[in-house]
C-alpha cells in the first residue's frame, strides 16, 4: 500500500464535499430521482455483472487500503481477550505460559463507566420551532429505547467495549420488525467495508458502506420466499455442464470464486457469503447511475433488485464510533492501541521469572560417581538414602547449584511496566479507586491527581454521547421508514397518538407525524463528569456556607438537596420529601432566620429615632 492511499483531500474540500452531499440529498428532483432509480433498476435487469463486478471492486479497494488497519483490529481483539501472545507456541513443556491479566479489566472498567453515566433521562429532544414534536417524539423514542424493548443502553455498552478494545464499536444497525418494535444488530468492525476516503466521524461519509456477512442457506430461501431475494440458488451452484461454457457466470472462474464463498459448516450447515452495498453507483464510463443505492450480491451473484434508500436523510442504517477519533480517517484508537508491546513484556518477564524460580526450587545437582557405592544410582527423590565412599579430595557425592534470586529486579521491572501500561491506557490507579504505590499522600494531592487523570475521560464521553447521538438518529430513521400505525400504539397507545394527531392511513402507515426539525441530545459520560463537579462545589462550598449565619439566608436547603437526588439518581429511591413539603419547610426556616434579623434592624432604627429626638439638633433649646 503507498502512502498516496493516505492523503485526503484539504479540510475546506471536505466539508464543502459533505455540504453538496447534503445539498444534493434535500434539494434534488423527486422526479429526476425516480428516473434515475428506474434507469438503474433497468440496468440491473440487463446487465447483472455490472453491479456485482462495481461492488467487487468497492469490496477489494476498501480491503486493500485497510490491510494494516484490519490487522491491527485482529491483534488488539486477541490482546482484549487476554489470548496467550502468539510467540508462546515456540515454548517448551515445561516453560511458563503467564498471561498478566490487565487489558480485559481496563477495557471493563472503561465500559462500566459509560454504563454508570446514562441516566434515566439521558435522552433530551431540542425542537424550538415546534414544542408539538418535540413533546411526540421524546417520550415515544424514550419508550422504544428503554430497557425492556431496544435494550439502547446495553448494546451501547457492548458497542463501546469493543472501540475502548480495537478503536472501533461494533457497527450499530437498528433494525424494524412488525409487531416486535426495535431492535440493534451488533455487527463486528471488519464485516464493515467503509469508503478509505470516509472523513473522521461522519459515520454517514464515503461513496459506500457494505456489510459482509455469512447467511445460511435456509435464511436466504425464506427471504426469497418474502420476496427480499431472488436467484438464490444460483449462488451457491458450483456444477458446470458443457451448455454453461457461454454463460459468464458459469465459467471456471467465476465457479471457483463462488467455491470460495460457501461455507460448509457442518454436514447440514450450508452457509454463504452475502455482501450488502449500500452508496453511490457509478457506470462503466464513471458517470453517476445512483446516488443512494442498496443491493445484495452472493456468490458472484445479484440476489436483490437494486433501490435507492429508504431512509429520509441518512445513507446507510449502520453506525460506528471512535473512543478517539483518528485525525485523517474514519475510525479512531482505543485504549489498548499503545501498550500491547507492554503488556506482551510483562507476560514474558513473569514466565522469565517463573522459570527461575522453578530452578531455585528444584535446583540442579552435581553428582560425584566416583563418591558413589554404586555408579549407576544417580536417580533421585524426597527422603532417599545415598551410600557413599571415601575419595581421593574428600569431594561431597551430591551438591547443590545455586543460583541468584532475581525476584527484587523482577518485581521492580514489573512496578516500571505496570506504571507504563497505566500511562498508555489512560486508566491508573487513582481512577480505578487503588491506593497507587505511595503510602502518604494528602488530600489535596489525591483530589488533583484524580482530576487530571479523568479529565481524558471527559473528551472520550463527548466523543461516545456523539456516538449515541448518531445512533438514535439512525433509528428515529427506521421508525420513519417501516413503522406501522399499530407498531407505534402498541408502543404508546391510541389515546396517545390521537391527542398528537397521528392518524393510521389506507396502508396502515401513520399519517400527519410531526416533523422533527430540531435535535436528539444524549447525556453520558460527559454530563457525568459536571455532574460530579456540581457535586463537589455543592459538598465543599454551598453546604459549608449553609451553616454560616452571614450566608444561610441566600441559601435554599430543599434546592440543594434536589439537586444531589437529581445527580446521584437517587428520584426512584423516596428518600427526599417532595417539593411542595421541601418549599413548605425552606419557607419555614427562612422566616426563623429572617425574623431575629428584622427584630434586630426595627430595634437598631427605633434606637437611631430615639438619639436623634433627644440630641442637640432638635430645635429645643440648650
Amino acid at each position: 500500500m503507498s502512502g498516496d492511499d493516505f492523503i485526503l483531500p484539504p479540510g475546506a474540500k471536505l466539508v464543502a464535499d459533505i455540504k453538496a452531499r447534503g445539498e444534493r440529498l434535500l434539494n434534488a428532483d423527486p422526479k429526476e430521482l425516480a428516473e434515475r432509480e428506474e434507469a438503474a433498476s433497468a440496468y440491473s435487469a440487463e446487465n447483472e455483472r455490472h453491479f456485482v463486478a462495481f461492488a467487487t471492486d468497492m469490496i477489494a479497494s476498501s480491503l486493500k487500503a485497510n490491510e494494516d488497519i484490519r490487522r491491527a483490529q485482529h491483534d488488539l481483539y486477541r490482546v482484549f481477550q487476554e489470548e496467550e501472545p502468539v510467540f508462546y507456541k515456540d515454548k517448551e513443556s515445561w516453560q511458563s505460559r503467564v498471561v498478566v491479566p490487565k487489558p480485559f479489566n481496563t477495557v471493563l472498567f472503561g465500559a462500566s463507566t459509560v454504563r454508570k453515566a446514562f441516566s434515566p433521562d439521558f435522552l433530551s429532544i431540542a425542537d424550538e420551532s415546534d414544542t408539538r414534536a418535540e413533546a411526540f417524539w421524546r417520550p415515544l423514542m424514550t419508550r422504544i429505547l428503554s430497557a425492556s424493548r431496544a435494550k439502547f443502553v446495553l448494546r451501547f455498552t457492548d458497542a463501546c467495549m469493543m472501540a475502548l478494545a480495537v478503536g472501533v464499536s461494533m457497527e450499530m444497525i437498528p433494525v424494524w420488525t412488525p409487531r416486535q418494535g426495535l431492535s440493534f444488530e451488533l455487527v463486528e468492525p471488519w464485516k464493515i467495508l467503509r469508503d478509505p476516503d470516509a472523513p473522521p466521524r461522519d459515520p454517514w461519509g464515503g461513496m459506500f458502506w457494505i456489510h459482509r456477512e455469512w447467511v445460511d442457506n435456509f435464511v436466504l430461501l425464506r427471504e426469497q420466499a418474502r420476496g427480499r431475494y431472488f436467484n438464490v440458488e444460483a449462488s451457491w451452484d458450483t456444477s458446470r455442464s458443457s451448455a454453461d461454457s457461454l454463460d459468464p457466470f458459469m465459467s471456471e472462474e467465476a465457479v471457483r470464486q463462488r467455491k470460495d464463498q460457501v461455507w460448509e459448516r457442518s454436514a447440514f450447515r450450508k452457509m454463504v457469503q452475502v455482501d450488502e452495498y449500500w452508496g453511490q453507483v457509478l457506470s462503466p464510463r464513471g458517470e453517476l447511475l445512483l446516488e443512494n443505492a442498496c443491493y445484495s450480491i452472493a456468490g458472484g451473484r445479484l440476489i436483490s433488485e437494486v433501490e435507492s434508500s429508504p431512509y429520509a436523510t441518512i445513507r446507510w442504517p449502520g453506525v460506528s464510533f471512535s473512543p478517539l477519533p483518528h485525525l485523517l480517517r474514519y475510525g479512531g484508537r482505543g485504549f489498548l492501541q499503545g501498550i500491547t508491546s507492554v503488556w506482551e513484556s510483562m507476560n514474558n518477564l513473569m514466565c522469565l521469572h517463573e522459570d527461575a524460580l522453578k530452578w531455585q526450587v528444584n535446583p540442579t545437582r552435581e553428582v560425584n560417581i566416583d563418591a558413589l557405592d554404586d555408579p549407576a544410582d544417580v536417580e533421585d527423590w524426597p527422603g532417599k538414602k545415598i551410600i557413599t565412599r571415601d575419595t581421593v579430595n574428600g569431594q561431597q557425592a551430591v551438591r547443590v547449584t545455586k543460583r541468584p534470586d532475581v525476584t527484587g529486579a523482577v518485581l521492580s521491572n514489573m512496578q516500571f511496566y505496570n506504571g507504563l501500561f497505566q500511562e498508555g491506557s489512560l486508566v491508573p490507579d487513582v481512577v480505578r479507586g487503588l491506593p497507587g504505590l505511595r503510602k502518604e499522600v494528602t488530600a489535596r494531592e489525591a483530589s488533583q491527581s484524580l482530576d487530571q487523570s479523568i479529565a481524558p475521560y471527559s473528551m472520550v464521553g463527548q466523543n461516545f454521547e456523539e456516538g449515541a447521538g448518531h445512533c438514535i438518529v439512525a433509528a428515529y430513521e427506521t421508525l420513519l421508514a417501516f413503522a406501522d400505525y399499530a407498531d407505534l400504539a402498541d408502543v404508546m397507545g391510541d389515546e396517545f397518538l390521537a391527542k398528537a394527531g397521528v392518524a393510521e392511513g389506507a396502508d396502515g402507515r401513520p399519517e400527519n407525524l410531526p416533523e422533527l426539525s430540531g435535535a436528539f441530545h444524549v447525556s453520558g459520560m460527559g454530563s457525568l463528569m459536571k455532574d460530579a463537579e456540581t457535586l463537589r462545589t455543592l459538598t465543599e462550598i454551598v453546604i459549608p456556607l449553609s451553616g454560616n449565619p452571614r450566608f444561610a439566608p441566600f441559601i435554599r436547603p430543599g434546592q440543594v438537596l434536589k439537586s444531589i437526588e437529581v445527580r446521584t439518581n437517587l428520584s426512584d429511591e423516596d428518600v427526599f420529601v417532595s417539593p411542595e413539603t421541601a418549599k413548605e419547610i425552606d419557607d419555614a426556616q427562612l422566616a426563623s432566620i429572617l425574623a431575629p434579623l428584622a427584630a434586630q434592624a426595627t430595634a437598631a432604627m427605633e434606637g437611631n429615632i430615639e438619639g436623634n429626638g433627644s440630641g442637640p439638633g432638635n430645635g429645643q433649646a440648650q
